[in-house]
């Protein structure tokens, strides 16, 4: 039954991710539709650190059972590639913007939230006890 749950939340964690990276490229650079500024700007700030979140879920590490250690991992990856275009090193973008870092913080906000309140309401298979060796 365990593998049974596990694949369950590996197809949601799929799907979202998938759902991601596709909306990125339909929008892409030459998105002129509804709120342009920010689905160009800052959508995939906060899409990424979004879907990386509930890619973490799926990493059976004792350290990253905890939503407080996956999000601080997202969010201070994100942080350390603005920081580092702050410095002018070209990491996965050239311009710092202090915007991105608050979409950074949103996207892992909102994949803690949906992880720990509204997921294990909607999908019964997402609360799955993991049983960590110690």
């Amino acid at each position: 039954m365990e593998k049974r749950v596990k694949t369950k939340k590996i197809i949601l964690v799929v799907s979202i991710s998938v759902s991601v990276a596709l909306l990125h490229f339909v929008t892409g650079e030459a998105y002129k539709g509804p709120f342009p500024a920010f689905v160009n700007g800052y959508m995939i700030d906060l899409l990424l650190p979004f879907s990386t979140y509930f890619l973490l879920c799926q990493v059976e590490m004792p350290l990253l059972q905890s939503w407080a250690v996956k999000s601080a991992v997202v969010f201070g990856f994100g942080l350390g590639v603005e920081m580092a275009q702050y410095f002018s090193i070209p990491l996965l973008g050239s311009t710092f913007d202090p915007l991105d870092i608050v979409m950074y913080a949103l996207g892992v906000l909102s994949a803690a939230c949906l992880d720990k309140v509204v997921f294990p309401r909607v999908f019964s298979f997402w609360v799955l006890e993991v049983h960590i060796p110690g």
